[in-house]
Protein backbone atom coordinates (compact mmCIF):
# COMPACT_ATOMS: atom_id res chain seq x y z
CA UNK A 1 0.00 0.00 0.00
CA UNK A 2 2.53 2.69 0.56
CA UNK A 3 4.11 1.84 -2.54
CA UNK A 4 1.30 3.37 -4.25
CA UNK A 5 2.12 7.63 -3.42
CA UNK A 6 5.57 7.38 -4.85
CA UNK A 7 4.21 5.64 -7.79
CA UNK A 8 1.40 8.19 -8.56
CA UNK A 9 4.06 11.22 -7.77
CA UNK A 10 6.70 10.30 -10.29
CA UNK A 11 3.86 9.68 -12.79
CA UNK A 12 2.41 13.07 -11.83
CA UNK A 13 5.90 14.56 -12.28
CA UNK A 14 6.60 13.01 -15.70
CA UNK A 15 3.55 13.79 -16.95
CA UNK A 16 2.68 17.35 -15.63
CA UNK A 17 4.06 20.08 -18.30
CA UNK A 18 5.30 22.49 -15.33
CA UNK A 19 7.15 25.23 -17.92
CA UNK A 20 4.68 27.68 -17.50
CA UNK A 21 5.73 27.35 -13.15
CA UNK A 22 9.63 27.89 -14.07
CA UNK A 23 8.41 31.80 -15.19
CA UNK A 24 9.08 33.54 -11.92
CA UNK A 25 6.30 36.63 -12.44
CA UNK A 26 3.48 33.75 -13.08
CA UNK A 27 4.57 31.85 -9.99
CA UNK A 28 3.55 35.13 -8.20
CA UNK A 29 0.38 35.55 -10.02
CA UNK A 30 -0.51 31.88 -9.83
CA UNK A 31 0.04 32.14 -5.68
CA UNK A 32 -2.04 35.81 -5.60
CA UNK A 33 -4.58 33.28 -8.09
CA UNK A 34 -4.95 30.59 -4.82
CA UNK A 35 -5.35 33.51 -2.20
CA UNK A 36 -8.01 35.27 -4.40
CA UNK A 37 -9.74 32.17 -5.05
CA UNK A 38 -9.51 30.98 -1.38
CA UNK A 39 -11.21 34.08 0.09
CA UNK A 40 -13.94 34.30 -2.89
CA UNK A 41 -14.90 30.51 -1.81
CA UNK A 42 -14.88 30.84 1.78
CA UNK A 43 -16.99 34.30 0.99
CA UNK A 44 -19.41 32.22 -1.44
CA UNK A 45 -19.85 29.51 1.08
CA UNK A 46 -20.55 31.75 4.38
CA UNK A 47 -22.60 34.58 2.32
CA UNK A 48 -25.31 31.46 1.52
CA UNK A 49 -25.69 29.68 4.28
CA UNK A 50 -26.08 32.83 6.16
CA UNK A 51 -28.35 34.06 3.81
CA UNK A 52 -30.51 31.22 4.45
CA UNK A 53 -30.10 31.03 8.17
CA UNK A 54 -30.97 34.46 8.36
CA UNK A 55 -34.36 34.34 6.23
CA UNK A 56 -35.24 31.02 5.87
CA UNK A 57 -36.52 31.95 1.75
CA UNK A 58 -34.67 30.52 -1.14
CA UNK A 59 -35.80 33.71 -3.54
CA UNK A 60 -33.24 35.89 -0.48
CA UNK A 61 -30.71 33.54 -1.29
CA UNK A 62 -30.61 33.80 -4.65
CA UNK A 63 -31.33 37.79 -3.91
CA UNK A 64 -28.25 37.97 -2.06
CA UNK A 65 -26.17 35.58 -5.09
CA UNK A 66 -27.67 38.18 -7.65
CA UNK A 67 -26.43 41.26 -5.88
CA UNK A 68 -22.80 39.54 -6.05
CA UNK A 69 -23.44 38.26 -9.76
CA UNK A 70 -24.60 41.55 -11.38
CA UNK A 71 -21.59 43.47 -11.31
CA UNK A 72 -19.83 40.98 -13.38
CA UNK A 73 -22.54 42.06 -16.55
CA UNK A 74 -22.68 45.76 -16.07
CA UNK A 75 -18.99 46.08 -15.74
CA UNK A 76 -17.64 43.41 -17.08
CA UNK A 77 -17.19 44.92 -20.84
CA UNK A 78 -15.44 48.13 -18.84
CA UNK A 79 -13.32 45.59 -16.55
CA UNK A 80 -11.94 44.56 -20.25
CA UNK A 81 -11.16 47.76 -21.38
CA UNK A 82 -9.31 48.49 -18.18
CA UNK A 83 -7.31 45.30 -18.73
CA UNK A 84 -6.36 46.63 -22.58
CA UNK A 85 -5.69 50.38 -21.70
CA UNK A 86 -4.63 50.47 -17.74
CA UNK A 87 -1.78 49.37 -15.52
CA UNK A 88 -2.64 46.00 -14.56
CA UNK A 89 -0.72 45.16 -11.85
CA UNK A 90 -2.32 48.39 -9.87
CA UNK A 91 -5.53 46.90 -10.90
CA UNK A 92 -5.11 43.50 -8.84
CA UNK A 93 -3.59 45.59 -5.97
CA UNK A 94 -6.56 47.88 -5.66
CA UNK A 95 -9.36 44.93 -5.75
CA UNK A 96 -7.62 43.06 -3.08
CA UNK A 97 -6.75 45.67 -1.25
CA UNK A 98 -10.82 46.29 -1.49
CA UNK A 99 -11.75 42.73 -1.03
CA UNK A 100 -9.34 42.90 2.45
CA UNK A 101 -11.46 45.62 3.69
CA UNK A 102 -14.96 44.47 2.99
CA UNK A 103 -14.14 41.13 4.71
CA UNK A 104 -12.54 42.88 7.50
CA UNK A 105 -15.51 45.08 8.06
CA UNK A 106 -18.17 42.15 7.76
CA UNK A 107 -15.57 40.42 10.47
CA UNK A 108 -16.51 43.41 12.81
CA UNK A 109 -20.09 43.88 12.15
CA UNK A 110 -20.79 40.13 12.84
CA UNK A 111 -18.85 40.01 15.86
CA UNK A 112 -20.72 43.54 17.32
CA UNK A 113 -23.68 41.39 16.88
CA UNK A 114 -24.98 43.24 14.57
CA UNK A 115 -24.87 41.40 11.83
CA UNK A 116 -27.74 40.32 9.45
CA UNK A 117 -29.38 39.94 6.25
CA UNK A 118 -29.26 43.50 4.84
CA UNK A 119 -25.49 44.35 5.92
CA UNK A 120 -24.98 40.66 4.15
CA UNK A 121 -26.77 42.29 1.35
CA UNK A 122 -25.46 45.54 1.27
CA UNK A 123 -21.91 44.28 0.45
CA UNK A 124 -22.82 42.00 -2.03
CA UNK A 125 -22.36 44.49 -5.35
CA UNK A 126 -18.65 46.23 -4.32
CA UNK A 127 -17.79 42.25 -3.57
CA UNK A 128 -19.12 41.17 -6.89
CA UNK A 129 -17.46 44.70 -8.39
CA UNK A 130 -14.22 43.30 -7.23
CA UNK A 131 -14.13 39.99 -9.53
CA UNK A 132 -15.86 41.77 -12.16
CA UNK A 133 -12.47 43.93 -12.56
CA UNK A 134 -9.82 41.07 -11.53
CA UNK A 135 -11.34 38.77 -14.00
CA UNK A 136 -9.81 40.09 -16.81
CA UNK A 137 -7.12 41.83 -15.71
CA UNK A 138 -5.93 38.72 -14.69
CA UNK A 139 -6.59 36.25 -17.33
CA UNK A 140 -4.86 39.43 -20.19
CA UNK A 141 -1.92 39.49 -17.25
CA UNK A 142 -1.54 35.58 -17.85
CA UNK A 143 -0.98 35.99 -21.63
CA UNK A 144 1.40 38.88 -21.26
CA UNK A 145 3.72 36.86 -19.08
CA UNK A 146 3.63 33.59 -20.91
CA UNK A 147 2.53 33.95 -24.84
CA UNK A 148 0.50 32.24 -27.16
CA UNK A 149 2.34 29.00 -27.17
CA UNK A 150 1.84 28.24 -23.50
CA UNK A 151 -1.68 29.90 -23.01
CA UNK A 152 -3.26 26.72 -22.62
CA UNK A 153 -0.90 25.16 -19.88
CA UNK A 154 -1.04 28.43 -18.08
CA UNK A 155 -4.37 29.08 -18.18
CA UNK A 156 -4.97 25.42 -16.67
CA UNK A 157 -2.85 25.79 -13.71
CA UNK A 158 -4.40 28.94 -13.41
CA UNK A 159 -7.87 26.44 -12.81
CA UNK A 160 -5.57 24.31 -10.49
CA UNK A 161 -5.46 27.33 -8.27
CA UNK A 162 -8.78 28.16 -8.53
CA UNK A 163 -9.99 24.91 -7.63
CA UNK A 164 -6.92 23.78 -4.76
CA UNK A 165 -9.14 26.99 -3.23
CA UNK A 166 -12.51 25.68 -3.71
CA UNK A 167 -11.21 22.43 -1.88
CA UNK A 168 -9.76 24.32 1.04
CA UNK A 169 -12.14 27.28 1.33
CA UNK A 170 -15.44 25.25 1.60
CA UNK A 171 -13.99 23.46 4.03
CA UNK A 172 -12.77 26.07 6.25
CA UNK A 173 -16.01 27.48 5.77
CA UNK A 174 -17.91 25.03 6.77
CA UNK A 175 -16.03 23.94 9.92
CA UNK A 176 -15.35 27.57 10.99
CA UNK A 177 -19.96 28.00 10.28
CA UNK A 178 -20.46 25.07 12.54
CA UNK A 179 -17.76 25.82 15.87
CA UNK A 180 -17.22 29.39 15.28
CA UNK A 181 -19.73 31.52 12.98
CA UNK A 182 -19.35 33.73 10.37
CA UNK A 183 -17.36 36.57 12.29
CA UNK A 184 -13.87 34.62 12.48
CA UNK A 185 -14.65 33.24 8.54
CA UNK A 186 -14.32 36.73 7.68
CA UNK A 187 -11.81 37.31 9.63
CA UNK A 188 -9.89 34.85 7.42
CA UNK A 189 -10.53 36.08 4.42
CA UNK A 190 -9.48 39.24 5.28
CA UNK A 191 -6.04 37.17 6.56
CA UNK A 192 -6.45 35.51 2.92
CA UNK A 193 -6.87 38.31 0.99
CA UNK A 194 -3.37 40.13 2.75
CA UNK A 195 -1.31 37.02 1.60
CA UNK A 196 -2.83 37.49 -1.95
CA UNK A 197 -1.52 41.14 -1.44
CA UNK A 198 1.59 40.93 -0.42
CA UNK A 199 2.35 38.32 -3.28
CA UNK A 200 0.58 40.58 -5.81
CA UNK A 201 3.62 43.65 -4.69
CA UNK A 202 6.10 42.96 -7.20
CA UNK A 203 4.11 41.90 -9.73
CA UNK A 204 3.47 45.19 -11.10
CA UNK A 205 6.39 45.67 -13.22
CA UNK A 206 5.82 42.46 -15.41
CA UNK A 207 2.21 43.12 -16.05
CA UNK A 208 2.09 46.85 -16.55
CA UNK A 209 -0.30 47.45 -18.98
CA UNK A 210 -0.47 48.01 -22.81
CA UNK A 211 2.68 48.20 -24.80
CA UNK A 212 1.65 50.54 -27.23
CA UNK A 213 -0.48 53.17 -27.26
CA UNK A 214 -4.17 53.02 -28.02
CA UNK A 215 -5.75 55.56 -30.06
CA UNK A 216 -9.40 54.10 -30.18
CA UNK A 217 -11.73 55.45 -27.80
CA UNK A 218 -13.96 53.11 -24.94
CA UNK A 219 -16.80 52.86 -27.09
CA UNK A 220 -14.52 51.87 -30.07
CA UNK A 221 -12.51 49.20 -28.08
CA UNK A 222 -15.82 47.53 -26.80
CA UNK A 223 -17.24 47.43 -30.47
CA UNK A 224 -14.03 46.03 -31.68
CA UNK A 225 -14.21 43.45 -29.04
CA UNK A 226 -17.43 42.59 -29.16
CA UNK A 227 -17.15 42.09 -33.63
CA UNK A 228 -14.07 40.05 -33.13
CA UNK A 229 -16.02 37.97 -30.64
CA UNK A 230 -19.18 37.38 -32.68
CA UNK A 231 -17.49 37.06 -36.20
CA UNK A 232 -15.65 33.89 -35.34
CA UNK A 233 -17.78 30.83 -35.15
CA UNK A 234 -15.82 29.32 -32.24
CA UNK A 235 -15.49 32.05 -30.05
CA UNK A 236 -18.96 32.73 -30.83
CA UNK A 237 -20.29 29.53 -29.74
CA UNK A 238 -18.08 29.58 -26.50
CA UNK A 239 -19.51 32.91 -25.52
CA UNK A 240 -23.45 31.28 -26.03
CA UNK A 241 -22.40 28.11 -24.25
CA UNK A 242 -21.08 30.68 -21.45
CA UNK A 243 -24.45 32.15 -21.09
CA UNK A 244 -26.88 29.10 -21.25
CA UNK A 245 -24.24 27.40 -18.49
CA UNK A 246 -24.15 30.34 -15.92
CA UNK A 247 -28.32 30.97 -16.60
CA UNK A 248 -29.42 27.56 -16.21
CA UNK A 249 -26.53 25.28 -14.95
CA UNK A 250 -24.29 26.88 -12.33
CA UNK A 251 -26.87 28.81 -10.39
CA UNK A 252 -27.88 25.55 -9.10
CA UNK A 253 -24.83 26.19 -6.89
CA UNK A 254 -26.33 29.03 -5.17
CA UNK A 255 -28.79 26.62 -4.23
CA UNK A 256 -27.17 24.47 -2.05
CA UNK A 257 -27.49 26.29 1.27
CA UNK A 258 -30.88 25.08 1.10
CA UNK A 259 -30.58 21.72 -0.94
CA UNK A 260 -28.09 20.83 2.31
CA UNK A 261 -30.41 21.92 5.09
CA UNK A 262 -34.05 20.85 3.67
CA UNK A 263 -33.50 18.20 1.24
CA UNK A 264 -30.55 16.50 2.82
CA UNK A 265 -31.03 17.62 6.05
CA UNK A 266 -27.59 18.01 7.39
CA UNK A 267 -25.49 21.01 8.35
CA UNK A 268 -23.06 23.50 7.00
CA UNK A 269 -20.24 20.87 7.18
CA UNK A 270 -21.35 18.97 4.70
CA UNK A 271 -22.37 22.33 2.76
CA UNK A 272 -18.86 22.82 2.86
CA UNK A 273 -17.90 19.32 1.89
CA UNK A 274 -20.54 19.33 -1.36
CA UNK A 275 -18.81 22.52 -2.49
CA UNK A 276 -14.79 20.80 -1.63
CA UNK A 277 -15.77 17.93 -3.71
CA UNK A 278 -16.74 20.16 -6.27
CA UNK A 279 -13.67 22.08 -6.37
CA UNK A 280 -11.70 18.30 -5.95
CA UNK A 281 -13.03 16.99 -9.22
CA UNK A 282 -11.96 20.35 -10.93
CA UNK A 283 -8.57 20.24 -9.28
CA UNK A 284 -8.00 16.84 -11.13
CA UNK A 285 -9.29 17.38 -14.19
CA UNK A 286 -7.43 20.68 -13.98
CA UNK A 287 -4.39 19.16 -13.67
CA UNK A 288 -5.31 16.26 -16.48
CA UNK A 289 -5.51 19.18 -18.83
CA UNK A 290 -2.35 20.65 -17.72
CA UNK A 291 -0.58 17.00 -17.93
CA UNK A 292 -0.82 17.51 -21.71
CA UNK A 293 0.83 20.67 -21.86
CA UNK A 294 -1.86 22.48 -23.94
CA UNK A 295 -2.25 19.70 -26.08
CA UNK A 296 -5.88 18.63 -26.51
CA UNK A 297 -8.39 19.01 -28.51
CA UNK A 298 -9.93 22.34 -27.59
CA UNK A 299 -13.48 22.41 -28.95
CA UNK A 300 -14.22 19.03 -28.76
CA UNK A 301 -13.43 18.70 -24.81
CA UNK A 302 -15.38 21.94 -24.33
CA UNK A 303 -18.39 20.49 -26.03
CA UNK A 304 -18.48 17.35 -24.27
CA UNK A 305 -18.29 18.56 -21.24
CA UNK A 306 -20.70 21.15 -21.43
CA UNK A 307 -23.24 19.02 -22.53
CA UNK A 308 -22.42 16.09 -19.59
CA UNK A 309 -22.73 18.58 -16.71
CA UNK A 310 -26.89 19.02 -16.96
CA UNK A 311 -27.25 15.97 -17.23
CA UNK A 312 -25.54 14.52 -14.21
CA UNK A 313 -27.58 18.04 -12.44
CA UNK A 314 -30.55 15.41 -13.19
CA UNK A 315 -29.03 12.81 -11.09
CA UNK A 316 -28.30 15.33 -8.48
CA UNK A 317 -31.92 16.12 -8.68
CA UNK A 318 -33.11 13.53 -7.80
CA UNK A 319 -30.65 12.14 -5.21
CA UNK A 320 -31.54 11.99 -1.15
CA UNK A 321 -28.08 10.19 -0.21
CA UNK A 322 -24.77 12.23 0.85
CA UNK A 323 -22.70 9.82 -0.59
CA UNK A 324 -23.85 9.75 -4.22
CA UNK A 325 -24.49 13.70 -4.04
CA UNK A 326 -20.72 13.71 -3.05
CA UNK A 327 -19.67 11.22 -6.27
CA UNK A 328 -21.99 13.49 -7.97
CA UNK A 329 -20.15 17.01 -7.56
CA UNK A 330 -16.80 15.24 -7.93
CA UNK A 331 -17.60 14.49 -11.72
CA UNK A 332 -19.09 17.34 -12.37
CA UNK A 333 -15.83 19.47 -10.94
CA UNK A 334 -13.90 17.50 -13.61
CA UNK A 335 -16.49 18.94 -16.15
CA UNK A 336 -16.92 22.27 -14.52
CA UNK A 337 -13.01 22.58 -15.30
CA UNK A 338 -13.08 21.60 -19.00
CA UNK A 339 -15.28 24.43 -19.15
CA UNK A 340 -13.72 26.82 -17.36
CA UNK A 341 -9.88 25.95 -18.86
CA UNK A 342 -11.07 25.61 -22.64
CA UNK A 343 -13.48 28.95 -22.37
CA UNK A 344 -10.87 31.26 -21.24
CA UNK A 345 -8.20 28.99 -23.95
CA UNK A 346 -10.28 29.33 -27.12
CA UNK A 347 -11.10 33.39 -26.74
CA UNK A 348 -7.49 33.98 -26.11
CA UNK A 349 -6.08 32.15 -28.94
CA UNK A 350 -9.33 33.75 -31.11
CA UNK A 351 -8.39 37.15 -30.06
CA UNK A 352 -6.55 39.64 -31.67
CA UNK A 353 -3.60 41.23 -28.91
CA UNK A 354 -5.32 44.99 -28.99
CA UNK A 355 -8.48 43.87 -28.07
CA UNK A 356 -8.25 40.76 -26.15
CA UNK A 357 -9.39 42.62 -22.85
CA UNK A 358 -12.51 43.45 -24.55
CA UNK A 359 -13.03 40.53 -25.59
CA UNK A 360 -11.86 38.98 -22.31
CA UNK A 361 -14.70 41.85 -20.76
CA UNK A 362 -16.75 40.11 -23.15
CA UNK A 363 -16.55 36.88 -21.81
CA UNK A 364 -16.59 38.76 -18.33
CA UNK A 365 -20.10 40.04 -19.28
CA UNK A 366 -21.63 36.59 -20.33
CA UNK A 367 -20.34 34.99 -17.36
CA UNK A 368 -22.14 37.74 -15.54
CA UNK A 369 -25.55 36.85 -16.86
CA UNK A 370 -25.56 34.34 -14.29
CA UNK A 371 -28.27 36.72 -12.05
CA UNK A 372 -31.16 36.28 -14.67
CA UNK A 373 -30.65 32.93 -14.14
CA UNK A 374 -30.31 33.02 -9.75
CA UNK A 375 -33.62 35.14 -10.13
CA UNK A 376 -35.44 31.92 -12.04
CA UNK A 377 -34.16 29.29 -10.08
CA UNK A 378 -35.28 31.53 -6.81
CA UNK A 379 -38.38 31.83 -7.88
CA UNK A 380 -38.78 28.34 -9.21
CA UNK A 381 -37.72 26.64 -6.37
CA UNK A 382 -39.36 28.72 -3.89
CA UNK A 383 -42.90 27.60 -6.01
CA UNK A 384 -41.66 24.20 -6.70
CA UNK A 385 -38.97 22.92 -4.85
CA UNK A 386 -35.38 22.95 -4.66
CA UNK A 387 -34.76 19.27 -6.27
CA UNK A 388 -37.62 20.55 -9.12
CA UNK A 389 -35.96 23.79 -9.81
CA UNK A 390 -32.44 21.94 -10.09
CA UNK A 391 -33.98 19.23 -12.74
CA UNK A 392 -35.79 21.79 -14.59
CA UNK A 393 -32.67 23.84 -15.22
CA UNK A 394 -30.40 20.79 -16.35
CA UNK A 395 -33.23 19.67 -18.75
CA UNK A 396 -33.60 23.12 -20.40
CA UNK A 397 -29.68 23.83 -20.50
CA UNK A 398 -29.23 20.53 -22.61
CA UNK A 399 -31.95 21.21 -24.44
CA UNK A 400 -30.73 24.37 -25.36
CA UNK A 401 -26.39 23.69 -25.49
CA UNK A 402 -27.13 20.47 -27.69
CA UNK A 403 -27.60 22.22 -31.18
CA UNK A 404 -24.46 24.93 -30.35
CA UNK A 405 -21.96 22.50 -28.80
CA UNK A 406 -22.28 19.30 -31.18
CA UNK A 407 -21.64 21.57 -34.48
CA UNK A 408 -18.34 22.82 -32.37
CA UNK A 409 -16.81 19.43 -31.57
CA UNK A 410 -17.34 18.56 -35.05
CA UNK A 411 -15.35 21.41 -36.76
CA UNK A 412 -12.05 20.26 -38.36
CA UNK A 413 -9.12 22.26 -36.80
CA UNK A 414 -7.42 25.21 -38.90
CA UNK A 415 -3.68 25.15 -39.36
CA UNK A 416 -3.24 28.12 -37.16
CA UNK A 417 -4.73 26.65 -34.23
CA UNK A 418 -4.32 22.53 -34.51
CA UNK A 419 -5.04 22.19 -30.73
CA UNK A 420 -8.63 22.69 -31.17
Amino acid sequence: MSSVAPRVAVAATRFVNFDVLHVAPYRRLWLSGLCVGMARWIDLVVMGWLAFNLTNSPFLVALAAVARSAPMMALGPFAGVIADRGHRGRVLIATQSLGFGAALALAIIFASGAGGYRPLLAFQPLIGALWALEFPTRRTSLYALVGPSRVASAVSFETVSMQVAKVVGPLIAGIGLAHLGPAPCYGVVAIVYALGLLVSLRLSPHIGGPTRAIGASVGATLAAGLRAAWTESTVRAVLLITILMNTLVFTYQQMLPVFTREVLAVGPEWLGGLVAAEGLGALVGALGIASRGGFVPHRRLFACAVLAYPLFLLVFSASRWVGLCLAIVLVTGVLESCFSAMQSTLVLLAAPERIRGGAMGILSACIGTQPFGMLWIGVLAASAGVPVAIAVNGLLAFLAMLPVALPLARLRPTLNRRNE
